[in-house]
């Protein structure tokens, strides 16, 4: 199984010597998620129900229809203009999860292992037209979109005190999946074609190659 974790530019330096270790960021307090954990989706549909939970939550928070028991968060959150604003840019980064227990769900799963470097690999983009190489995490989740229809993401995870029913919980997913898709029906579009392959870049690698030039 692919898990994905996103990250921004400026940790990529410390994650390839340090690997992904057990913390609890601003993505994680956006979702009022208090665990000390490495985080993680699997699969596409895991990657694609987390990132538009963001999106729902961020947009209730400028609305002031939520509030962060983070002030400072909820101010960076007000201050900011859009989702990709606050996020700020970067990656999202492929592990393989095979032997690791996912403590959630496929969404919001979290482990208490430490992904050593050496396990961590890039997500990039080929245009197969021209061989030009993107790694936005706002274009790769675009593309993981266009690949992947909501019906087919199903809620699956752990049993725990408060997990939801399955059923129920698939449901919802979907429907908050369609809502997305439907209000971002062009920038999910542009990757529906065979022009883009999605590859992975070991993560020493793409700091040498590519960090130091953005």
């Amino acid at each position: 199984m692919d898990c994905y974790h996103m990250t921004i530019f400026d940790r990529l330096s410390s994650i390839s010597k340090q690997g992904l270790t057990p913390r609890n960021e601003k993505n994680s307090k956006l979702i009022n998620d208090t665990k000390i954990k490495v985080f993680f989706s699997e699969g596409f549909e895991g990657a694609i129900a987390l990132f538009v939970d963001f999106d729902i939550v961020y947009n209730n928070i400028k609305m002031k229809k939520e509030m962060l028991a983070d002030k400072k968060l909820e101010e960076q959150v007000l201050k900011s203009k859009d989702l990709c604003d606050y996020l700020k840019d970067g990656v999202y980064l492929q592990f393989d999860g095979e032997n690791i227990k996912n403590e959630r769900n496929f969404e919001n799963g979290c482990t208490s292992k430490t992904i050593l470097p050496t396990e961590l690999n890039v997500c990039v983009l080929k245009r197969k037209s021209n061989n030009t190489i993107y790694f936005s995490r706002f274009e790769v989740i675009k593309y993981m979109m266009a690949k992947t229809e909501p019906e087919k993401i199903k809620y699956y995870g752990a049993l725990y005190n408060g997990s939801p029913d399955f059923d129920a919980a698939t449901k919802r997913i979907q429907d908050k999946v369609k809502k997305y898709y439907t209000n971002h029906k062009k920038e999910i579009e542009k990757y529906k074609n065979d022009d883009y392959l999605l590859e992975y870049i070991p993560l020493t690698d793409f700091v040498n190659r590519y960090l130091n030039n953005l």
